[in-house]
């Protein structure tokens, strides 16, 4: 199995889930400032973004989030996985999971790796499809002893689901 890994991170935090995800699948993760190159090759493909403010997307994702609508991603299959803070943001806790689900979704891909809310406490997100969050949402802020069961827990996830 061919896995992409592409992600955006200001601070670090998901560079370093990014990184982490890199070592378990043995391949390395891009920085979506170097763009989304080669990503049709790849089997499953990994699109991380830390959410930022109210909801936004982590900034050097701006530019290729409309790039992304446009790709023919029919056929593949995506997991997304980002940072946010659910108790000072609860009302847009991961928002960015949702805008690129969204993306993904108009560029015709198939999203696996849905997580269940019930270990959080947030009251909104636009990553909430079905009462489920649309991939792998991570608060290292408040929740940071839960990062490494969640990433594992994840990733045995996605295996299943190829």
């Amino acid at each position: 199995m061919k896995v992409g890994i592409y992600y955006g991170s200001t601070m670090g935090d998901t560079a370093l889930i990014a990184e982490k995800l890199g070592e378990i699948f043995n391949v390395g993760a891009v920085p979506i400032s170097q763009g989304l190159t080669n990503i049709e090759n790849f089997d499953l493909i990994l699109l991380g973004s830390s959410t930022w403010g109210y909801g936004d997307l982590q900034d050097e994702w701006n530019d290729e989030i409309e790039n992304l609508k446009k790709m023919n991603l029919a056929g593949k299959k995506v997991g997304i996985f980002g940072t946010g803070d659910q108790d000072a943001y609860a009302d847009t806790f991961c928002d960015a999971l949702g805008i690129i689900g969204e993306a993904v979704t108009e560029a015709g891909g198939q999203i696996i790796g849905f997580t269940s809310r019930d270990s959080y406490n947030f009251s909104d997100s636009r990553a909430l499809k079905n009462n489920n969050l649309m991939g792998l949402a991570l608060d290292i802020n408040n929740q940071d002893d839960m990062t490494s069961t969640r990433i594992e827990n994840w990733v045995e996830q996605l295996k299943k689901e190829m």
